[in-house]
């Protein structure tokens, strides 16, 4: 599982170079480079931003789910820009870079903690407009995760 980075190192593995796991030009950390996800690392990340950030760490603990499941291109994307969450230049490059919808999920996962404090809630509102039952469905359990959440903090 690959996971494109724009930043020097990722935010979960600490990992710092340009190329890992893949020959693409573009920043990619592979989370041990064999196609899993190292769990101790994520684990100890996971808990450390749940505290910091719980809409990242419920992003993070939904990922395989929201990637699988979520078609960006049905209205998430163009929700989100024309409500100044995503750049144009991010979501014309989720478009032209990704060739399936779900690595299209994937990079618009891996960006959207970094689209400012209301992203999450704007990605939320995304799935909710697109009017798809399995939209619908995330869009709730996101919600009851973060409450849940907060509710144990």
């Amino acid at each position: 599982m690959s996971f494109p980075v724009d930043r020097s190192s990722c935010s979960v593995c600490n990992f710092n170079g340009s190329i890992h796991g893949s020959s693409s030009s573009s920043s990619l950390c592979s989370h041990g480079g064999s196609g899993s996800i190292n769990t101790a690392v994520t684990s100890a990340s996971a808990s450390s931003t749940q505290k910091s950030d719980p809409h990242r760490s419920v992003l993070l603990q939904c990922y395989v789910e929201l990637k699988s499941s979520v078609n960006v291109e049905d209205h998430v994307l163009d929700y989100l820009y024309s409500n100044f969450v995503i750049s144009k230049s991010l979501r014309d490059r989720i478009r032209s870079d990704c060739t399936t919808a779900e690595s299209k999920a994937g990079m618009l996962l891996d960006e959207l903690p970094s689209c400012g404090a209301s992203a999450f809630r704007e990605f939320v509102d995304a799935l909710i407009a697109s009017k798809t039952s399995v939209h619908q469905k995330l869009a709730k359990k996101l919600m009851n995760m973060v409450k849940n959440d907060q509710q144990s903090l």
